[in-house]
């Protein structure tokens, strides 16, 4: 749809306009070389990371699909007054962007990269689960059985990748290749250690940014610069993101989902029964002052019901952990 308005509105305009579109299934209408070389200007309208090599030299405005599909004419009237070359390694924000925070645009440009690799894993691992249970619910419990086969494709591989894969694209839209193999070794040791989608994020951005200095900063002599892609890179963001995850973000982050799933059942509980605080920043301390709280008696039983359900979630997160042999000597 940003396509389509851009191409009317460059029309209007009595521009001539080329329009590639980049998606979940790649690049369609692609631009020729000789196209990029007699265009006057480019502009990127897009949400997730896409790679300008091909711009080099050309004058480029950025800004977002949404711009582009809601305002595409004065899209295109400031694109004319405003893009500019892009030099290698500079921040690349343009346009009506540049009001917002540049990190919080990189931000959401690298996450949403992630998740637009991720989302097919989502789709066809949901899929073949779906498809498994056409035979009946437990049906794949029996092995050998079609039902099996389609659970271990769709929930047993699929659902697998689905973190590791977040993680792995979010470090590339940092680092490019670069940050693909920390970035999916941190998403794969979230999901061993029961850190769930936050704690793959975290792996994601921090392989990135780790990865990405190395990257620009670490100068080897001539002879093995062609190691840094394929060891330097991988071995130390690796090494950096594993660390962290296994000693500072795993536990954390599991703690973290426990208190999410108790304090958003003692909230829903809470509004179930109708409970009206009269201080609601009192603590514990409310309990003491009569009629604050009403019904009392059902606010206390939600408070229980969701620090149950924190403690047991986080018991069973640990039960669920691998435990780690240590041999003793006698």
């Amino acid at each position: 749809m940003a396509a389509e308005a851009l191409s009317e509105a460059g029309k209007s305009l009595g521009h001539a306009i080329r329009v590639e579109t980049q998606g979940s299934v790649g690049a369609q209408s692609k631009l020729t070389d000789e196209e990029i070389a007699e265009a006057d200007l480019l502009i990127l309208a897009c949400d997730i990371e896409v790679d300008p090599t091909r711009f080099a030299g050309k004058r480029i405005y950025r800004t977002s699909t949404g711009n582009a599909l809601k305002k595409s004419r004065p899209t295109i009237e400031m694109a004319l007054t405003d893009a500019a070359v892009e030099e290698a390694g500079s921040t690349r924000a343009g346009g009506s962007d540049t009001k917002k925070s540049l990190t919080e645009v990189a931000v959401y440009k690298h996450l949403l990269t992630g998740v637009s690799f991720m989302l097919p894993m989502v789709v066809a691992g949901g899929l073949l689960i779906a498809l498994s249970f056409v035979f009946g619910i437990e049906a794949f419990q029996e092995e050998g059985t079609l039902a099996a086969a389609l659970m271990q494709i769709g929930g047993g591989t699929a659902f697998a990748l689905m973190i590791p894969v977040l993680a792995g694209y979010i470090a590339y839209s940092i680092a490019d290749r670069s940050g693909i193999a920390p970035g999916m070794i941190g998403g794969m040791l979230a999901a061993n250690i029961e850190a769930g989608f936050i704690g793959g994020i975290l792996a994601g951005f921090l392989a990135g940014y780790v990865a990405l200095p190395v990257a620009r900063h670490v100068k080897l002599p001539s002879s093995v610069e062609s190691l840094k892609p394929i060891l330097i890179i991988p071995l130390v963001a690796s090494l950096v993101t594993g660390l962290t995850m296994i000693y500072v973000i795993g536990e954390p982050v599991a703690v973290i989902l426990a208190c999410i799933a108790g304090g958003a059942l003692t909230g829903a509980l809470s509004m179930l029964v109708g409970a009206q605080l009269m201080a609601p920043h009192g603590g514990i301390f409310v309990l003491m002052i009569p009629n604050a709280i009403t019904p009392v008696l059902l606010y206390i039983a939600a408070i229980v019901v969701g620090s149950l359900v924190t403690g047991l979630g986080y018991a069973a997160i640990k039960h669920g952990a691998a435990p780690v042999a240590v041999a003793a000597n006698a």
